[in-house]
């Protein structure tokens, strides 16, 4: 949480999931085409949680396992960068 010096502290802003409405604390990136045929258009230019990414790869049945190599979580009290060593399709 940030702190002014007048106020004490400043809660973060989160973005929230636009598909399931879940604060968004997984930050990730997929290439445009991996997102273009994950993401139904109607989410395409929005946020998009990586639970929900997922379900709608299911659906689609797109492997999209080697698509992602740097994936952040912003948690309450730690910031974390998480880079893919390895990953499969399941």
């Amino acid at each position: 949480m940030a702190q002014t010096e007048t106020q004490g502290p400043v809660p973060r802003q989160r973005q929230t999931c636009k598909v399931c409405g879940c604060a968004d604390k997984f930050d990730f990136h997929v290439p445009d085409a991996t997102w273009q045929s994950v993401v139904p258009r109607e989410f395409q230019n929005l946020v998009v949680c990586l639970e929900c990414f997922d379900n709608f790869a299911l659906e689609r049945q797109v492997d999209y396992a080697d698509a992602i190599d740097i994936l952040y979580f912003a948690g309450d009290r730690a910031v974390f960068k998480f880079q893919t060593v390895s990953a499969q399709n399941v």
